[in-house]
């Protein structure tokens, strides 16, 4: 739940700064999209844990 939260301001605050010109569009478009590759890899790895917990 906290990740959750702590993702939603990520992105709440970047759409910010990049609003008030803070930073470029391109490196908010970065940022975005390395963190959602990372999110998913992420959540790969954990389900593929839990399935090797599950069958061995």
């Amino acid at each position: 739940m906290v990740e959750i939260i702590g993702t939603g301001v990520l992105f709440l605050g970047m759409a910010y700064a990049e609003h008030k010109g803070w930073v470029d569009k391109e490196k908010v478009q970065m940022i975005l999209t390395l963190g959602m590759s990372v999110g998913i890899m992420v959540s790969l790895f954990y389900f593929f844990h839990l399935l090797s917990i599950s069958f061995l």
